[in-house]
């Protein structure tokens, strides 16, 4: 097993805070770009065998996801406050969770990042609107009085998505396909320049690799996942409606323009689990008419224990 992680620095413009199945999708059609067809469903057909290799979602550089556990019931309006305001907080430093690793104590957790003399910095992940005038497409005239609005995000914050290798084989392809999409642009309006990354590839810190190396009894997922084999303790879902990419996005499938994906519920991102196996979630079929097309949701885990004194 071999672990490493890429750095992702904005340089536009970008519609999303991306999740790992996107990021898989994106990075699934460039290797069919660059590699072939065939490639592309050698290397699905071995994600039903056995996993080569899982990634995280987009996650703030120098931060995790904060584990989700039920609150301990409290009947003061400053109790209730403070609960609200943690629930606000997706992201720890990972320096903050390494502390509570071995023992994980929300109740110690919340003090110390609600308290006063705090200088733990929250991340914000701000968005810029764009209103713009719509077009008539048929006479390339303005339309008078209609406007739409586009939400992006854009700031100095630096991305992580990390790997997790179980077999080499794909490693120089999905490296090449992922700094190469990255490069062209992610998510929606690429045409117009949105969603581009500098993209270098890096080991984990000696943080990193205590944090990741550590194995505990639970869990927390850094991407959106699913499956049989996964056991919630504590979790929020999402409903995506996923739409198809690249060249089905244009032309649809088989001469059928069915451009999105059946609705699928996963869990999100901070979500906590028991450790039950080494790989959690699955490859998801029957997400499309057409059985080429397949939903990553596996889980991004990294462990730790929880304290009793804590309400699960």
């Amino acid at each position: 097993m071999k672990q490493y992680k890429f750095v992702l620095k904005p340089l536009s413009f970008y519609s999303d805070i991306f999740s790992a199945d996107t990021i898989f999708g994106t990075v699934c059609w460039y290797i069919r770009y660059i590699y072939g067809e065939e490639t592309l469903v050698s290397m699905l057909n071995d994600f039903r065998h056995k996993v080569p290799f899982i990634i995280s979602s987009f996650i703030p550089q120098g931060y995790i996801a904060r584990p989700q556990f039920y609150f301990t019931l409290k009947d003061t309006i400053a109790e209730i406050e403070k609960s609200k305001k943690l629930k606000s907080i997706q992201w720890l430093p990972i320096e903050l969770f390494q502390k509570y690793q071995k023992d994980y104590n929300q109740d110690t957790l919340i003090n110390e990042l609600l308290s006063k003399d705090n200088s733990i910095k929250v991340i914000e992940m701000r968005q810029i609107d764009i209103t713009r005038n719509s077009i008539n497409r048929n006479t390339g005239m303005v339309l008078e009085g209609i406007l739409f609005t586009d939400s992006y995000y854009y700031n100095d914050i630096y991305y992580t998505v990390y790997v997790t290798e179980f077999d080499e084989s794909y490693s120089d392809m999905f490296k090449e396909a992922f700094i190469t999409a990255c490069s062209i642009g992610l998510g929606s309006d690429i045409s117009s320049g949105k969603g581009v990354f500098d993209v270098s590839i890096k080991e984990l810190n000696e943080t990193e690799k205590k944090v990741f190396g550590y194995q505990g009894k639970y869990f927390v997922t850094l991407s959106e996942c699913a499956g049989a084999n996964i056991e919630p303790v504590c979790y929020t879902t999402i409903t995506k409606y996923g739409k198809l990419g690249g060249q089905f996005s244009q032309t649809g499938v088989n001469g059928r323009l069915l451009f999105n994906k059946k609705p699928i519920v996963l869990y999100k991102i901070g979500s906590t689990f028991s450790t039950t196996d080494d790989t959690y979630g699955v490859l998801l079929n029957n997400v499309h008419t057409d059985p080429r097309i397949v939903q990553y949701a596996y889980a991004y885990p990294v462990y730790f224990d929880y304290s009793g004194a804590t309400n699960i």
